[in-house]
């Protein structure tokens, strides 16, 4: 009875998390007029580094981290920057609403990348919940075509990077305390964000008076940083050792239709019968995950019944 009142608190604390996620969209937006992508998140993580920081330093983990724990951890953060980049160049060829769709693969990904390198079986009213809300997420982000070029390809590789970070997370999140686990995640992909905007990006601009006095940014940066970075990914890694990578990967698809409904709320976006079709398909898909399938009578219990 305690492990599902876990569980549960752990499904409702990750619909929080992607619900800050979907609603701070417009709000990273208007921030990305004024600043690179790469810079913007460069600021955003680091500074999510930094908040966590003291908390680790308060709370000790009981086990001492080892050098191979720091790897693994900075790569599972790797992964998640590798997806932020490869979406974010994607966007440079492609549409936002294919973009969204085809991040959302992630969520039919997470199943069968498992099944692929860990033989592992999901639970199949789960499986058929993500094809659902696929279905769903195809109504929220497509328009009447779909034609393949560059940026999606290049979508489709990040939402795979995406599918490993969920998976990975999953795996060694229950290995440390969820706190360190996030830090050191944070800070690969703020420090892999700063190099890439050296390289690639004007920095003169982001270093300039006019951007640090500029209040949509300030705003941006800060709400994201604290909310929807430090405290959503810790909440993630804490709800990934009681959930499923799966389920986790279901609940995360529930992004665009926060998404969706705050452009209508806050930037008088018009709600358009696709938006509320694939949200009901979403909500649906979600709903089904929550519902267990009639157990396999197994032969002994069969032999018992005759």
């Amino acid at each position: 009875m305690r492990d599902l009142r876990i569980e549960r608190i752990a499904t409702i604390s990750l619909i929080i998390v992607t619900l800050l996620w979907g609603t701070t969209f417009v709000v990273v937006q208007n921030a990305i007029a004024y600043v690179d992508p790469f810079a913007f998140n460069a600021f955003r993580f680091i500074l999510a580094t930094l908040v966590l920081l003291p908390f680790i330093v308060k709370r000790k983990q009981k086990t001492k981290l080892t050098v191979k724990q720091i790897a693994i951890t900075s790569g599972i953060g790797f992964m998640l920057f590798l997806g932020y980049l490869l979406q974010t160049f994607g966007l440079k060829y492609t549409t936002s609403s294919k973009s969204g769709f085809i991040t959302g693969l992630c969520v039919v990904l997470v199943p069968v990348l498992l099944y692929l390198v860990y033989k592992e079986r999901s639970n199949w009213s789960t499986v058929i919940a993500c094809l659902i809300a696929l279905l769903g997420l195809s109504f929220l982000t497509l328009g009447d075509s779909f034609s393949i070029n560059l940026g999606d390809v290049l979508t489709l590789f990040g939402a795979v990077a995406f599918a490993f970070h969920i998976i990975l997370s999953g795996k060694y999140t229950k290995q440390m305390d969820p706190i360190t686990f996030t830090t050191i995640q944070l800070a690969t992909v703020g420090i892999s964000s700063s190099i890439f905007s050296l390289i690639f990006e004007d920095t003169s601009v982001s270093f300039s008076k006019e951007l640090w006095i500029n209040p949509t940014f300030i705003f941006a940066v800060v709400i994201t940083a604290v909310f929807c970075t430090s405290i959503a990914f810790w909440v993630q890694m804490f709800a990934q050792q009681h959930i499923s990578s799966t389920k986790a990967a279901l609940i995360f698809i529930f992004e665009p239709v926060f998404a969706a409904f705050t452009a209508v709320l806050f930037a008088n976006e018009t709600l358009s019968i696709q938006t509320i079709i694939g949200g009901t398909f979403i909500v649906g898909g979600m709903l089904l995950s929550e519902v267990p399938l009639p157990k396999r009578r197994t032969k002994k219990v069969k032999n018992e019944a005759i």
